[in-house]
């Protein structure tokens, strides 16, 4: 009797397996060939203020390991697109830090070219759901911010240890304004300023100073 060589998945080194369990175990080979969105840890930021988004280097923290259970870190995955909130020209910019955890979401295809030009683009190659066509979406399981916007049932909440800095062509603000600090317009204090022209009776102060 001549031998079927014409069944590829057939493992002959197993005569006593069913074509079933043959079939399976190739499924999930064939699975774990694809690479899974994960976990990951930024390594590097290679950011450029309120420009183009960036792109981050990063580390998958879920090892892999081999059929003996030994566990074998990952190579760290360059030049990886992240995510900015962002519609049209408008922006909330909060680039990634050194440390931080996210998650990599993995492409189907080979997104090189779409990534370079930034324009719908054909596969650069014909790599099918590599580790390298990812991109970046944090942050995960990151330690409490110094400083952070935060909506609450009272209404917003800005915290933050440095300085706060409106640039704007005009700010209307249609409610009471309460401060501890002092409020300055031009250089002129409205807790420290002096009044010239002060007479006793009636008169009127000079503008503050």
């Amino acid at each position: 009797m001549t031998e079927n060589t014409n069944a590829p998945y057939w493992d002959r080194s197993s005569p006593n397996l069913d074509i079933a369990t043959i079939m399976d175990r190739r499924v999930q080979d064939h699975i774990r060939k694809i690479g899974p969105s994960m976990l990951v840890q930024v390594k590097a930021v290679k950011a450029g203020a309120a420009s183009i988004t960036g792109m981050v280097d990063v580390q998958p923290m879920v090892h892999q390991q081999d059929k003996q259970g030994k566990p074998h870190p990952r190579q760290i995955i360059h030049s990886v697109p992240y995510l900015r909130i962002q519609g049209g020209s408008s922006a909330l910019i909060i680039d990634p830090k050194p440390g931080d955890i996210g998650f990599i979401v993995i492409s189907g295809r080979d997104h090189t070219h779409a990534v370079t030009t930034r324009q719908p683009s054909p596969p650069a190659s014909f790599r099918q759901f590599a580790m390298q066509d990812c991109v970046y979406v944090g942050g995960f399981l990151n330690n409490g911010p110094d400083q952070f916007i935060q909506a609450t049932d009272q209404g917003w909440r800005i915290v933050t240890p440095g300085t706060v800095s409106i640039e704007a062509a005009k700010v209307r603000v249609n409610c009471d304004i309460e401060t501890s600090g002092d409020v300055k317009a031009s250089g002129v204090s409205l807790k420290q300023h002096v009044h010239g022209g002060v007479q006793a009776g009636g008169g009127k102060t000079s503008p503050p100073e």
